[in-house]
């Protein structure tokens, strides 16, 4: 198994997101290609962003754990909460930083490890993280760190991959990577995959855990799938979708 090192050179090296778009880095373009196909492909984002909006959440204490370069923040941002966003890398947290200032988000952006976070016991209403603990080696240890800094009474909104998916099944068959079929040197070196019976151990502290399955097939394959209406994609990707989408109740 990889060490945190490893995992921190491997995506200071790949940064995430970048893959929807070619333009100038940091340029209106670059921020406004990778933001509508990111959004057009989680479609299970947009409806999470617009529960958040609801009056319950607004000037809520709200962590997200491996923010990038901060596309979700920003969303996160506009829908009232108040943030602070910690990655792993310095690169990713540079780039976001830089785009809150120019364009006027207050969002606390940190570089920190998801399995040894520098906050409080207890010091966060809610905490968000979208396909990143499930990259830490020791994800075990980052969850019990997401338990530790929530409320009591405080959720947890967790995305971690799936076991039983079509992507999956894909990988394992054809030895592609998980969201680039079409770069096979892109091989992420921690990648933990979860079924039901795996997320209630992971979360087993917590009082309550609900998980929905979502997304079906991921951006690499949108040149075979990017006709599919939303209202087919919807129930595939609760039968066999790549994302398990947590709510965990401390």
């Amino acid at each position: 198994m990889a060490d945190i090192k490893t995992v921190e050179s491997f995506w200071a090296s790949h940064v995430n997101n970048e893959y929807y778009t070619n333009k100038d880095r940091g340029s209106a373009e670059y921020w406004r290609e990778i933001e509508e196909k990111r959004y057009r492909h989680h479609y299970h984002l947009t409806d999470l962003f617009r529960q958040f909006s609801n009056s319950e959440f607004k000037d809520k204490r709200l962590l997200e754990i491996g923010c990038g370069i901060g596309i979700d923040s920003v969303q996160l941002h506009k829908c009232g909460f108040n943030l602070t966003a910690v990655d792993l890398t310095r690169n990713a947290i540079d780039i976001a930083r830089e785009r809150a200032e120019q364009e006027g988000y207050t969002i606390r952006y940190m570089v920190a490890n998801a399995e040894k976070l520098p906050f409080e016991d207890e010091e966060m209403d809610f905490v968000y993280s979208f396909g990143v603990l499930h990259h830490t080696p020791d994800i075990q240890k980052s969850v019990d760190e997401v338990y530790r800094v929530l409320k009591k009474g405080g959720r947890a909104y967790i995305m971690l991959y799936a076991t039983y998916s079509l992507v999956n099944l894909i990988h394992r068959l054809f030895n592609i990577p998980y969201e680039s079929p079409q770069n096979m040197k892109d091989h992420c070196p921690v990648v933990y995959t979860y079924d039901r019976k795996g997320i209630n151990k992971l979360f087993s502290n917590f009082s309550q855990i609900t998980v929905t399955k979502e997304y079906p097939f991921t951006y690499g394959f949108r040149k075979l799938t990017g006709w599919m209406p939303l209202f087919i994609k919807r129930p595939l990707g609760h039968l066999f979708g790549w994302h398990n989408m947590i709510v965990a109740e401390k």
